[in-house]
């Protein structure tokens, strides 16, 4: 990341950009018996959706993990609640137009909001368990295996209360920002509202 940022949609498009970089990490994906991170087309998803069915949700569950990171950087600063509420507005817009191809948006709101809720009342030295218990419900005995040993190899180590990334430096680097401008939103303004109006109640007040 840049050491200052003076422009708001600058700042969103680098948190957004570090919330997805663990997707990108070979070695995350090596934590579950890949090689390298899978590279597929869109097509295939569709044609063959039980086949990437391990696949698809490592990589959502790894987003969300890096989200949730992000967003508490965002919660821990020292800017104003309605600058981190429009911080955060646009890192989810971001993100949602990014896996548009792979995710529902209010299938992955959804499960945002679900896995914060699960990662506010766990012990933080069991980061692994609610991602687990959501999996058994998901996917077959064998991915659900490959899953379950995956997580916890990620997540042993120790991460101060946090999935992948440092929330105490993304904080500093929020901190370190000056939020000017207009922030550009693609999505509606009704569904803006609506996960402000949930991100705010579900991740910033609690």
């Amino acid at each position: 990341m840049e050491n200052k940022i003076t422009d708001i949609n600058d700042l969103v498009a680098c948190l957004t950009a570090a919330a997805m970089k663990p997707l990108l990490n070979d070695n995350v994906w090596q934590c579950y018996g890949y090689n390298k991170r899978p590279i597929k087309g869109n097509i295939w998803n569709k044609l063959f959706p039980k086949k990437f069915e391990l696949d698809n949700f490592i990589t959502r569950e790894i987003l969300t993990m890096g989200l949730i990171d992000i967003l508490n950087g965002i919660k821990k600063s020292n800017q104003t609640f309605d600058t981190k509420l429009l911080i955060s507005i646009g890192l989810i817009d971001q993100y949602l137009s990014t896996t548009k191809h792979l995710f529902s948006e209010d299938l992955f709101m959804e499960n945002l909001f679900s896995s914060y809720y699960a990662f506010k009342i766990c012990d933080k030295s069991k980061l692994h368990e609610p991602f687990i218990l959501k999996a058994k419900d998901v996917l077959n005995k064998k991915n659900f295996a490959k899953f379950m040993v995956g997580t916890i190899r990620l997540l042993a180590i120790e991460h101060a209360a946090d999935y992948l990334l440092n929330s105490n430096n993304i904080k500093d680097f929020v901190d370190n920002s000056l939020v000017e401008n207009i922030l550009k939103i693609s999505m509606p303004e009704e569904k803006w509202r609506e996960y402000g109006k949930l991100i705010s109640e579900k991740i910033l007040k609690v």
